[in-house]
């Protein structure tokens, strides 16, 4: 989290911002038809089922009423037709770890309708915030984000988070409970705002030589968690340490927001990871920026085949100076470092645990939308097929929210969320960033469109 997160969370905290968004909703043009049909199309439904060919897909106001195979599928001839011959439709993708701003790493307020229209035109019809905006919008923009006619990802988070007085993002907005029966008060307000869960910061920090910062007490810890559960809610740690993770874990976590980067996981944490049925979120978008801020600038730029990114903030963070200026408040990750974070997502994957794609877009070096794509790029590069890869980020990300029956594969009867593709994801992975139209809740998008 930086000074950029917290300005972005400020300017949220007005009036304003709301009444940004709501103009920008009704300043894109598409208009929801009541039957849309998709024709011709490969179908990569997310199920694990093989790719069909020749496809049709009817759609019923935000929902998908039937998918088959072309000539078994009789569609209502009243219906809009979207000839997709040659082109693949995959469910919309999900980036389970964003905080608001693009991450350019510029002064002064965000543009948030800006920012969020051109996730969902990068392909991302779902969002979840792990901190950020504060809980005085948090209610709006997610009844925004989650209206069918809003031109924005569906919006899911925590509103804030838990920390310690001069602890990891102290003084981001977040809550330092010193007791557990404070810590439970907070968790019930944060119920009654209507987070959908709960996020704390658990870790030292203490890698690459750097003095610890202080923790929660286990105590406090234990309670957040306790008492999370009682309400319904899972808890989500930022936790990126080996012996913080397992501590988090034994008190029943439900997730980690980051991989592992401190030490090869073990038997013990995998064991609890099962146990819990908790989830694990990549973000190897942020742990490639700690490492080479140039050559993952690089990386972005040849995957934004629109050149939607300002060309200057790409040279920023790939001249010396600035990246000079990057590791002056980041670290650096070393390659020891990086085959460490890519052999745990190994072991975490191949022992069945739940992996959700996620980013940490909004701390400078993510850029948005971008970097939801590459992470998936790097899972491949990880060791995941494809296939798996855009599992992380469709029904693994709803299985995450609960939500599996209504989002997350193309099948009948879920929300019509979905992306289709002018290539093959599962012949090139990086085909991801070659969008035809976005689908959310059955409302066709061009991404041309939203990136105005």
């Amino acid at each position: 989290m930086s000074k950029l997160t917290l300005t972005v969370q400020k300017f949220l905290a007005t009036p304003v911002a709301l009444l940004v968004l709501f103009s920008f909703c009704q300043s894109v043009k598409a208009q929801p038809a009541t039957r849309t049909v998709i024709v011709g199309a490969t179908v990569i439904d997310g199920t694990g089922r093989a790719p069909l060919k020749n496809a049709v897909i009817v759609i019923e106001g935000n929902r998908i009423k039937e998918v088959g195979a072309k000539n078994k599928i009789d569609w209502p001839k009243n219906a809009r037709v979207i000839d997709a011959a040659g082109k693949y439709v995959i469910p919309g993708l999900a980036d389970m770890h964003i905080h608001p701003g693009n991450g350019f790493w510029q002064s002064g307020a965000a543009d948030f309708k800006k920012d969020y229209g051109q996730m969902l035109a990068w392909g991302v019809t779902t969002v979840f915030s792990p901190l950020g905006p504060g809980l005085s919008d948090f209610a709006e923009l997610k009844s925004l984000g989650n209206r069918d006619d809003a031109p924005l990802p569906r919006f899911f988070g925590v509103g804030s988070g838990f920390t310690v007085k001069d602890g990891h993002a102290a003084g981001l907005g977040t809550l330092m409970p010193e007791t557990p029966n404070v810590a439970r008060e907070k968790v019930r307000e944060l119920k009654a705002a209507g987070v959908d869960a709960i996020k704390l910061f658990y870790d030292d920090n203490a890698r690459d030589g750097k003095p610890p910062m202080p923790v929660l007490k286990p105590e406090v810890m234990r309670a957040i968690i306790d008492e999370a559960h009682n309400q319904g809610l899972k808890t989500y740690a930022h936790a990126l340490s080996l012996k913080h993770a397992k501590e988090v874990l034994r008190a029943g976590a439900d997730g980690l927001v980051h991989s592992i980067v401190s030490e090869p996981v073990d038997v013990e944490f995998i064991t609890l990871m099962k146990k819990n049925r908790a989830v694990y979120i990549t973000t190897l978008a942020l742990f490639n920026a700690f490492a080479d801020i140039s050559a993952w600038a690089q990386r972005l730029e040849e995957m934004d085949v629109r050149a939607r990114i300002p060309q200057a903030v790409y040279e920023r963070f790939k001249s010396p100076e600035g990246a000079r200026a990057y590791y002056s408040r980041f670290s650096k990750f070393t390659p020891e470092r990086m085959e460490i974070i890519k052999n745990n997502l190994r072991q975490v994957h191949h022992a069945g645990i739940l992996v959700v794609a996620g980013t940490d877009t909004g701390v400078p070096g993510v850029l948005l939308g971008v970097s939801s794509q590459t992470e998936l790029v790097m899972l491949v590069e990880a060791g995941l097929k494809a296939e798996e890869a855009l599992r992380t980020a469709t029904i693994n990300a709803a299985k995450m929210l609960k939500r599996e029956k209504e989002q997350g594969t193309v099948e009948r009867g879920k929300l019509a969320d979905l992306v289709i593709l002018d290539a093959n994801p599962l012949a090139d992975i990086k085909h991801i960033r070659r969008i035809h139209r976005v689908l959310k809740a059955g409302i066709v998008y061009d991404p041309a469109e939203l990136l105005k």
